[in-house]
């Protein structure tokens, strides 16, 4: 089980942003400007250079917004990494569970989202995924690596996921999926 404290998952984002950053002011020509940064796709969730910068220009994640998509399987992904808890109709607390990331954002994902907001401190806590969740979440992303493995440092498991020609893909039972913001399965 993966055990890593809020403060040591800071101190690696902060020395890797830092590591990039030099590195990025040394590039010049096509190179620096394919990864100065990338607009965000309608369709899929996606980032070039380094995964730490790569979702806080994503769309919205939502019960009314691409409530089936992989790209809500991406994040019931990481809700199911940090250990998250949505709040039952009792009023108690239950573990998001491997079994609830299914791609659908219902009430149990929204509350756990909702608890994912409260836990990291964010100004928002709608339980709506936008660009404040999505960009404080990225930044416990690293990679990617070979064969386009980019981990996410959850509190309680790491996970991965890939990103090939700029696409992010989920795991769904043992194929990689492009995380489509329209599309499920």
């Amino acid at each position: 089980m993966h055990t890593k404290g809020r403060s040591n998952r800071r101190l690696l984002t902060a020395v890797t942003v830092t590591a990039t950053a030099g590195l990025a002011l040394g590039m010049s020509g096509p190179l620096a400007a394919a990864t100065s940064g990338s607009a965000a796709s309608p369709q899929v969730i996606d980032g070039t250079g380094g995964a730490y910068n790569d979702w806080g220009d994503e769309g919205t994640l939502s019960v009314s917004r691409h409530t089936n998509s992989n790209a809500t399987r991406l994040w019931q992904t990481v809700l199911y990494a940090d250990g998250a808890r949505w709040r039952d109709g009792n009023g108690v607390n239950r573990p998001f569970t491997k079994y609830d990331i299914d791609g659908s954002f219902g009430w149990k994902t929204k509350s756990a989202t909702k608890w994912w907001q409260a836990r990291e401190e964010l100004e928002d806590v709608d339980g709506i995924v936008g660009k404040e969740t999505f960009g404080h979440a990225d930044d416990f992303l690293d990679g990617p690596y070979r064969g386009g493995q980019v981990t996410y440092s959850g509190y309680q498991r790491d996970v991965a996921f890939k990103r090939l020609s700029g696409k992010y893909y989920v795991k769904i039972g043992t194929q990689w999926k492009v995380a489509a913001y329209n599309w499920r399965g």
